[in-house]
């Protein structure tokens, strides 16, 4: 039986004056978020989610969700 094989990809950003900032980890988008927010109220922070096929040799886009997590920076 044949499984296909995927990748998941998960980037955290923040939008700041409607521009997008990526960070490698959770974390650091929220501390920066968090001081940014002080200077801009009106930051948001973001988790981008990815989806990929990888079972032939041309990785396809499966799926593609944004969701807001600005609530994280804002307690």
């Amino acid at each position: 039986m044949f499984e296909p094989k995927t990748k998941d990809i998960t980037r955290w950003g923040l939008t700041i004056r409607g521009s997008d900032v990526y960070f490698p980890k959770k974390e650091t988008a929220i501390n920066i978020g968090k001081m940014t927010l002080k200077i801009n109220p009106g930051t948001k922070m973001f988790e981008e989610y990815r989806l990929w096929d990888i079972s032939t040799g041309i990785p396809r886009l499966i799926d593609e969700q944004r969701f807001d997590r600005t609530i994280l920076i804002s307690i």
